[in-house]
């Protein structure tokens, strides 16, 4: 038996490291997004959808501004820097990674259909039959000195429809102009120049940050030896990512010091030997190694919380060698194949148990989470295998000679509950813990808000405020998706939804809004405007072009097509409109319709109502509702784990003595929450989520409690207190993390896994002691 196990740990060891090796070829596969680990929203499907794609849509974006007292300095630099993009791949292409601002490609796309192109001010004074006013004016701004206007384009535009059509469509988009072909603002006797690209591959890719922050770190330093004094303000999911992954890494590799820390110390205080040290480090070694490849296999990426978790999987790994090691304490057995037979029962349920937590946790539609639970399921098992069926060709050690005083030790806590002398004591405890649970329970706050999730480092927040007071780029917090079975229907839509936005920016309700119908109306607006104009404007225009000294042909006429959105690439669609259109198949268009400015949103959502295509987003409050939902559904799933063990146990211990061999871990798991409270921690999904973890481990030190008999009784609690220490150093330590998930599992853990250690003697059957295993 153990040889056969002793194979099958070496096949999957080496399954794993090749597996690891293969995917490490390109450094850590770590995705630092941490919108990548959340649920899919509550909202109906093609909204569910249409948020994922904005937010792949908006991940991939990198803003700068190159700042100096002199604009030839300022484009200059801000030149230098795409080109150092570009050529450091960061940047897709040249096109895209351009800072040039030019309007000819878009003058070129849109002016074959300018008599379709109308601004709502121009069609409104043409349908009240005021079309001379439209003369007029375009009289005025062709004569007037400061006229950009050349002759070819009033040849062909008398009426300037097209650039004060561009005119009214890009105002207030940002406070950037066009000068000498980039877009620039003036702040302060400061010249700031725009450099905006799309990123090669993801934001959260590791290679992608790395150049990216290179690019940055050196032409930094390069810009102020060449000009002197040049200011570079960078924003991007890019720059948030990098910091996630850095603080990661430096969170894992903290919280692993010191639980690798705990257990040398651990090992050396109790069992005096550098050998069970290097046995527990090979079992900790092949848990994560197996935890880390399967994850990879299933996943193809390591999410940032799984990562951060794994190093917390050294505590729980640890356990199962604490309990061999512990046998040693036996000096009738000097055997290793019979340590392991002795603690076999109990690990394998343990086992068992903490797998079918596991389990439960993986079926939540929760990425993060679900990696967890693979990391953790697939880790455990293979440093359940380490320990069963590798220790005992490795353990040539003879039984211990010392520890009877922290075997004694070991047992005080166990006497506490079953001694008669001590009855004094345990009714007004287990009364005290009651009462705090109570009172805890009336202090318990609920709070889903997603903005807890990452706590964003200050310096780059401030980066990415200046960056939008200088470009004048609203924070929008809202928005309507609208969706249609095509462009045409959407785009209609839209203009609909503007009467009533309309309204309420005048009202005050909301400051603006943007929609792409503002910039490319839908057909039938066109074909309407056309008519306007036609009827309107030609009669009238031989005479206006004759006093402009103009002959030949009238433009705008019947040959003037209709401008279709498809018609516009992304050099062409500027970029305010470009971003809102979301999501397109075969079947169904969804655009979105940025607002900023909002004061209330019951008007906002009166308005989705009055139609299913129409849906009222913000992100923050979609996904926190959705926390919401699955902090609710994890309590359930809880409840079904309990329910599915307690059947798994009953086979063993029959129905009342499995409810006994679950009442520590029960009770750990309801009063955790209610403790926590009492120091003003909120409940989240994350907590609830942690409960879980919560129940798996407890059961263990049940377990084991109830498995052992006689004399070994005092070496499993030995080893119970010594996974206990183990496992409060590695998740424990997760309550220090300034990520708010993390900190939450990890302040939970704290609380949960030591009232689980101090419940579990009550697992003991003492009525029906089992004989001692040799």
């Amino acid at each position: 038996m153990i040889r056969t196990g002793f194979v099958i740990y070496l096949l999957l060891v080496g399954v794993a490291l090749a597996v690891i090796g293969w995917r490490f070829q390109d450094g850590l596969p770590l995705n630092t997004n941490i919108v990548a680990m959340l649920p899919q929203s509550e909202e109906a499907e093609w909204v569910a959808r249409a948020e994922a794609a904005e937010r792949t849509l908006g991940s991939d974006q990198l803003i700068a501004l190159v700042g100096h007292a002199d604009f030839e300095i300022a484009r200059t630099a801000a030149l230098d820097l795409n080109r150092a993009l570009i050529n450091a791949s960061v940047f897709r292409d040249i096109q895209e990674g351009t800072p040039v601002a030019t309007l000819t490609n878009l003058n070129k796309a849109l002016f074959p259909h300018r008599a379709g192109l109308l601004t709502e001010g121009d069609r409104k004074l043409l349908a009240a039959g005021q079309g001379q006013v439209l003369m007029d004016r375009a009289m005025v701004q062709i004569l007037s000195p400061l006229s950009l206007t050349d002759a070819e384009m009033i040849r062909r535009d008398p009426l300037l429809l097209l650039p004060n059509y561009l005119t009214s469509s890009l105002k207030n988009s940002s406070k950037l102009v066009n000068r000498a072909n980039v877009l620039a603002v003036e702040e302060e006797g400061k010249w700031y120049v725009l450099v905006r690209g799309k990123l090669v591959g993801s934001a959260f890719d590791k290679g992608v940050q790395a150049r990216t922050l290179d690019v940055f770190d050196r032409m930094s330093e390069q810009l102020d030896k060449d000009y002197g004094d040049v200011e570079i303000l960078k924003t991007g999911a890019v720059f948030y990512g990098e910091h996630a992954y850095r603080r990661a890494e430096q969170e894992a590799g903290f919280i692993g010091i010191i639980s690798l820390l705990g257990i040398v110390i651990l090992n050396f205080l109790i069992f005096r030997s550098f050998h069970p040290l290097a046995l527990t480090l090979i079992a900790v070694a092949s848990g994560i190694a197996g935890g880390l490849a399967v994850t990879l296999i299933f996943f193809g990426t390591l999410q940032l919380l799984a990562f951060v978790f794994g190093a917390g999987l050294i505590g729980i790994s640890v356990d199962y060698a604490f309990h061999y090691f512990c046998e040693r304490f036996n000096r009738q057995t000097t055997v290793p194949s019979a340590r392991a037979r002795a603690i076999r029962s109990g690990l394998t349920l343990g086992l068992v148990s903490s797998v079918l937590g596991f389990v439960t946790l993986a079926l939540t539609p929760f990425p993060g989470l679900q990696q967890i639970a693979i990391f953790s399921a697939s880790g455990l098992t293979l440093s359940y295998l380490t320990v069963l069926y590798l220790f005992p060709y490795l353990d040539r050690s003879k039984p211990f000679t010392h520890g009877e005083k922290y075997l004694a030790f070991s047992m005080r806590l166990h006497h506490f509950w079953w001694k008669s002398e001590n009855r004094k004591w345990r009714l007004p405890i287990i009364g005290l813990l009651i009462a705090a649970g109570g009172l805890g329970a009336t202090q318990i706050v609920v709070d889903d808000d997603v903005r807890r999730l990452q706590s964003l480092p200050p310096e780059l927040q401030a980066e990415e405020q200046a960056i939008r007071l200088l470009a004048g780029i609203e924070n929008q917090t809202h928005r309507f998706f609208v969706r249609g079975a095509s462009t045409e229907e959407v785009l209609q839509a839209e203009e609909a939804l503007s009467l009533d936005l309309e309204a309420l920016r005048a009202s005050g309700m909301i400051g603006n809004y943007r929609m792409i119908s503002q910039f490319i109306p839908s057909r039938a607006r066109q074909m309407e405007n056309k008519a306007l104009v036609e009827a309107e404007l030609l009669p009238a225009l031989p005479d206006h072009m004759a006093a402009l000294g103009l002959s030949g042909d009238v433009p705008y006429g019947p040959t003037l097509g209709v401008l279709t959105l498809d018609q516009l690439t992304g050099e062409t669609l500027p970029g305010t409109f470009s971003q809102l259109r979301v999501y397109t198949t075969p079947g169904i268009v969804v655009h979105a319709v940025s607002l900023s400015g909002v004061k209330d949103t019951v008007p906002l959502a009166a308005l989705a109502e009055k139609s299913p295509n129409v849906s009222l987003i913000s992100q923050a409050d979609s996904l926190s509702k959705t926390f919401g939902a699955y902090r609710v559904r994890a309590l359930i799933m809880l409840a079904i784990a309990y329910g599915v063990v307690w059947v798994f146990l009953s086979l063993r211990y029959g129905i009342f003595g499995a409810l006994k061999v679950m009442m520590p871990s029960a009770g750990a798991v309801i009063l955790a929450p209610c403790l926590i409270a009492l120091i003003g921690e909120p409940f989240t999904f994350f907590n609830a989520m942690s409960l879980l973890l919560i129940f798996a481990i407890g059961l263990d030190y049940a377990l084991f409690n109830r498995e052992a008999a006689g004399e070994r009784q005092r070496r499993a609690m030995l080893a119970n207190g010594l996974s206990t220490i183990s496992t409060l150093l590695a998740f424990g330590m997760l309550a220090l993390s300034e990520t708010f998930a993390i900190h939450a599992f990890g302040i939970t853990i704290l609380v949960g896994i030591t009232l689980a250690y101090l419940l579990a003697p009550l697992a003991s059957d003492l009525d029906h002691p089992m004989t001692e295993p040799v």
